[in-house]
């Protein structure tokens, strides 16, 4: 089954990875499984420089069809944040925005980190955040309810959080790429909430896509539940036909 990959990654990054962090390794991944479009964001931009990294995930995408940009940005770096999603959520391949919490020092309730929202909520419908809390997630997504957000990892072994908040909130999007299996948690999701705010995201190159994968199909989904979690939910974000 095709499938889109919400959850991505350009560049390198600290971990001995053979033969990852280039354009090539995603595609060769996409390609083993059937996987149509990549939203990616920069591990340069995520983890050193904003927009270089952007800049490199930019390019990219320019080469190639099946790649989408998340442009990074940064609570500490507002007005520059602005400059960036300015520069490339005009372009046919930047699709939203990624913000990453701990690698960026700021939790979501911090002021700036709401401030950023905000500029992220005038220019975009979609970002995807890694992670946060449910309580500040809750606010943004009732203050900006034409703003889609994807909960990167949903809270991980806390999930039962994140399914609550995406019950409470329509435009509360989860996805179970992870670095431990969890067993059981993807089935428990499409039980309470239904498939209808669940996407798939791999975290690849950083992982196989076949992790993530097996997480998913050991949740005996029925054909109508695998449709939407690994093509239909992306695509209704992204604005895919």
């Amino acid at each position: 089954m095709k499938k889109i990959d919400m959850h991505a990654h350009l560049g390198y990054w600290p971990f001995a990875l053979p033969n990852c962090g280039t354009v090539e390794s995603l595609l060769h991944l996409a390609e083993r499984y059937d996987i149509e479009h990549i939203a990616a964001s920069s591990a340069l931009a995520l983890n050193y420089d904003m927009q270089a990294g952007n800049e490199e995930m930019a390019k990219a995408a320019r080469g190639h069809e099946s790649l989408l940009m998340y442009v990074y940005v940064n609570p500490n770096f507002i007005a520059e944040s602005c400059t960036e999603m300015d520069r490339y959520l005009s372009e046919d391949f930047g699709i939203g925005c990624k913000i990453h919490t701990s690698y960026s020092a700021t939790p979501t309730s911090a002021r700036r980190m709401h401030d950023l929202i905000a500029e992220i909520a005038r220019r975009t419908g979609l970002v995807k955040v890694h992670p946060g809390s449910a309580e500040d997630l809750a606010a943004w997504a009732r203050a900006y309810p034409d703003l889609n957000i994807i909960v990167a990892h949903s809270f991980g072994a806390g999930y039962h959080a994140a399914i609550d908040l995406a019950l409470a909130h329509p435009n509360i999007h989860l996805d179970f790429c992870c670095s431990h299996a969890g067993r059981g948690k993807v089935r428990d999701a499409l039980d309470r909430l239904g498939p209808g705010q669940i996407v798939f995201g791999s975290d690849m190159d950083l992982l196989d896509p076949a992790f993530t994968l097996a997480v998913f199909e050991a949740a005996d989904m029925t054909e109508k539940e695998r449709a939407a979690v690994y093509w239909g939910n992306g695509a209704r974000l992204l604005g895919i036909g």
